[in-house]
C-alpha cells in the first residue's frame, strides 16, 4: 500500500496551524445562522446557507432539516435562475433518502433534474448529477451511479469545489472495496485524501482518514497474515477520532466518526485476543457516545450488538440479553424505523433464550423477530415497488419533456407561417395582380403542413411499437434465462442419479476373490468414476445448453412410450456419447445398450436405416 500515511505527522502540523488561528470563530452553525440573519445577505446566497444548515441539523434532527428546505423553497421563489431550486431539491434527495422515503427522493431529484436544465451555473450542475449518482449507489446500481458521479467531477472541473470532489472520490474507492480491485481503491482513496485537504475542511478531511483506513482494512482482509495493513488501518482509525474530537465544534456529520469508532472496536473483537476487550469496549463507548447525540441508530445498535458478543464469549446469558434488550430501547422513539435491524436483534435475542433454556423466552423473541423481519420485508417490497414507479414516471417525464421541446419547435414554426400568411394576405389586397399565384404557394403550404402532423403522427406510432417490442424483448430475455436455470437444473439432476446409482452398484462390483484387498477394490471403481466425472463434465456444458422442452418433445413422437432409462439413454446420445460410454457410465455391457437403442428406434416409428443420433439432434 502506499496510501500517504506517512505524510499524516506534516498534514497534522499544517492543520494545527491552521486551526488554531480559527479558535476565535464561532461554531460552523452558527456562524451559517449569523449570516442568514444579516439584511445584506442576498436570497441566492441565503438558500445555500439554508441548505448548509439543513445538512448540519440532518443526523441530530431531521425535522428541522426538511423545515429548513422549506424555508428555502420559500426564499427561491422570486429567483428566476433555476440555480437556488436545483441545489435545494437535491438537498431534499439526501434528507428523503435518511428518512427512508424513497418515493419523495425520487420526487426530488426529478425536480432537481428539471431546475438544473434551467441552470448554467457548473457547481449547481456537479451537485445535482453528484445526488443523481448517491440515489443510484443506495439502490445498489453501481454501474450507473459511477457514471454520474464521473459527469459531476467534469462539472466540478476547475471549480475549486474540493470538498465536493472528495466526497465523490471517497464512493468511488467504496465502490472498488472489499477485494473488488484494491488497486483502484487504493488510487481513489489518495485523491480522496488529496482533495480532502486541499478543501481544508473538516469533514472532508475526517472522511477522507475514514476512506484510507477501510482501504486498509480491506487489503489486510485479503490476505490476514499482512498484519501490518491491520495495524495501519488502526492506526488511521485512532487518528481519526483524534482528529474529531479536537475539531468537534467544527465537525457537521459524526455518522463517519461512529463507525470508526465501531470499525475500531470491531478489529479489537474480531483480530486481536481477550485481552484486549477493555480497548474495544472503550471504542464500542465512544461509538455508543457519539451514535447517542446524534440518533444514529442503526450503528447505536450494532454497538450493543458487539457488547453482548463479548459477554456471550463469557457464557454470560443474563447480561448479553440485557445489553440487547437495552439497546432496543433506546430506538423506540426514533424518527426512523429498522424493522430489518431489529429483526436481527431479536433473533440474537431467541438464540441467547434458547442457550440460557428459556423456552417461553425464546418462542416470545422468535416471534417478534418473525413479525420484524415481515415488516422489514413488506417495506422492502414497497420500496422496490416505489423505487420502480419513479423510474418509470422519471424516464416518463424525460420523454414528455423531449416532446414538448419538439412540440415547442414545431408551435414556433407555425406561429411563423401564420404570421407569413397574415402579412401575405394584406400584401395580396394590395396587389391583386399576385393574388392568384400567393394562394398556390399557400395551398402548397397548408399541404405541407398537413404532411407534418402526418408524420408526427407517424413519429408518435412508431414510439410505441418501439416500447411494445421493448417490452417484448425484456419478457423473452426472462424466458432465456428461466429456461437455462432449467437446463442447468436438469443436468445436475443426470449426475446426481448416476452418484446414486455408482452407490448401487459398488457391493456388486465388489470382487471378494480377487487378489487385490477391498480398500484397493473400491478405490479403483471410485477413481474410475472420478474419471467418468471428468468426462461428464466436459460433455455437461453441451448438454445444458440442449433444450429443456427436448424430452416432452421426444415423448409427443413416442406417443409418451419411453420409459425414465429410455430418456437417460437420449439425453446421453444428445450429448454425444459413444455405446461403450454409456454402457460405462451406466454399468451395463455395450450389448446393452446397442439392444436399447433398437427399442428406441421402434418407439419413435424411426426404420432401420434412420439415424438416431441425427434424429435426436434435430428434435433437440
Amino acid at each position: 500500500m502506499q496510501l500517504p500515511l506517512k505524510n499524516l505527522t506534516g498534514l497534522f502540523i499544517c492543520l494545527f496551524l491552521f486551526f488554531k488561528s480559527a479558535e476565535a470563530q464561532k461554531i460552523y452553525i452558527d456562524s451559517l445562522s449569523r449570516l442568514l440573519v444579516q439584511k445584506s445577505t442576498s436570497n441566492e446566497l441565503r438558500v445555500n446557507l439554508l441548505c448548509k444548515l439543513a445538512k448540519a441539523n440532518f443526523e441530530k434532527n431531521l425535522p428541522i432539516s426538511f423545515k429548513l428546505t422549506d424555508q428555502a423553497l420559500q426564499v427561491s421563489a422570486g429567483l428566476k435562475d433555476g440555480k437556488s431550486k436545483a441545489m435545494i431539491y437535491a438537498t431534499l434527495v439526501h434528507l428523503y433518502v435518511w428518512k427512508k422515503d424513497m418515493k419523495n427522493a425520487y420526487q426530488s431529484l426529478d425536480s432537481a433534474m428539471y431546475y438544473a436544465r434551467k441552470t448554467k451555473d457548473r457547481v449547481t450542475l456537479g451537485f445535482v448529477w453528484f445526488r443523481n449518482g448517491w440515489l443510484d449507489l443506495v439502490n445498489d446500481e453501481n454501474d450507473k451511479s459511477i457514471a454520474k458521479m464521473f459527469k459531476a467531477l467534469d462539472f466540478f472541473k476547475g471549480e475549486n469545489t474540493y470538498e465536493y470532489e472528495s466526497t465523490i472520490y471517497h464512493y468511488l474507492a467504496s465502490f472498488y472495496g472489499y477485494g473488488n480491485n484494491p488497486s483502484k481503491q487504493q488510487k481513489y482513496a489518495d485523491l480522496c485524501y488529496r482533495t480532502a485537504v486541499k478543501s481544508q475542511q473538516v469533514d472532508a478531511l475526517n472522511n477522507a482518514y475514514f476512506t484510507i483506513g477501510q482501504t486498509f482494512f480491506d487489503s489486510f482482509k485479503l490476505d490476514t497474515t499482512k498484519r501490518k495493513l491491520l495495524d495501519s488501518a488502526l492506526k488511521v482509525y485512532k487518528k481519526s477520532l483524534w482528529f474529531s474530537k479536537k475539531q468537534e465544534g467544527r465537525l457537521l456529520v459524526y455518522s463517519n466518526t461512529a463507525a470508526v469508532a465501531l470499525n475500531t472496536a470491531n478489529t479489537y473483537f474480531q483480530y486481536f485476543p481477550a485481552s484486549y476487550r477493555d480497548s474495544a469496549e472503550k471504542y464500542v463507548d465512544e461509538a455508543i457516545e457519539i451514535a447517542t447525540k446524534t440518533n444514529l441508530q442503526e450503528i447505536l445498535l450494532n454497538c450493543y450488538g458487539l457488547k453482548s458478543e463479548y459477554y456471550l464469549r463469557d457464557g454470560n446469558y443474563e447480561q448479553a440479553e440485557k445489553i440487547l434488550l437495552t439497546g432496543l430501547s433506546k430506538i423506540e422513539d426514533g424518527v426512523v424505523k429498522m424493522p430489518l435491524t431489529k429483526s436481527r436483534i431479536f433473533q440474537g435475542l431467541a438464540n441467547i433464550a434458547e442457550k440460557k433454556g428459556d423456552k417461553g423466552a425464546a418462542l416470545n423473541y422468535f416471534k417478534q423477530y418473525v413479525a420484524n423481519y415481515k415488516k422489514a420485508f413488506d417495506e422492502e417490497k414497497i420500496n422496490n415497488t416505489v423505487k420502480i414507479e419513479a423510474q418509470y414516471q422519471s424516464e416518463k417525464k424525460e420523454q414528455e419533456i423531449a416532446y414538448l421541446h419538439q412540440q415547442s419547435a414545431y408551435t414556433k414554426k407555425i406561429n411563423v407561417f401564420y404570421i407569413i400568411s397574415g402579412l401575405t394576405g394584406i400584401v395580396a389586397l394590395l396587389f391583386l395582380l399576385i393574388s392568384y399565384n400567393y394562394k398556390l404557394k399557400a395551398s402548397v403550404r397548408k399541404q405541407e403542413l398537413i404532411d407534418q402532423q402526418k408524420d408526427a403522427a407517424e413519429l408518435k406510432a412508431q414510439l410505441k411499437e418501439t416500447e411494445a417490442l421493448q417490452l417484448k424483448a425484456e419478457q423473452a430475455l426472462l424466458k432465456e434465462r428461466q429456461e437455462r436455470l432449467e437446463k442447468e437444473v436438469l443436468a445436475g439432476n443426470l449426475q446426481i442419479e448416476e452418484k446414486n446409482e455408482l452407490l448401487e452398484l459398488l457391493s456388486d462390483k465388489v470382487n471378494s476373490e480377487s487378489h487385490l484387498s477391498l480398500d484397493e477394490q473400491i478405490k479403483r471403481i471410485v477413481n474410475q468414476q472420478k474419471r467418468m466425472d471428468k468426462e461428464f463434465e466436459e460433455y455437461k456444458v453441451d448438454f445444458v445448453d440442449a433444450n429443456p422442452a427436448f424430452f416432452e418433445r421426444l415423448q409427443e413422437k413416442a406417443n409418451h412410450t419411453l420409459t425414465r432409462l429410455d430418456l437417460k439413454y437420449c439425453s446421453y446420445m444428445l450429448m454425444g456419447l459413444t455405446n461403450k460410454e454409456v454402457s460405462i457410465r451406466l454399468g451395463i455391457e455395450p450389448k446393452s445398450v446397442r439392444m436399447s437403442r433398437y427399442r428406441i428406434k421402434q418407439k419413435l416409428g424411426l426404420g432401420k436405416e434412420d439415424d438416431l443420433n441425427l434424429f435426436l439432434q434435430n428434435i433437440g
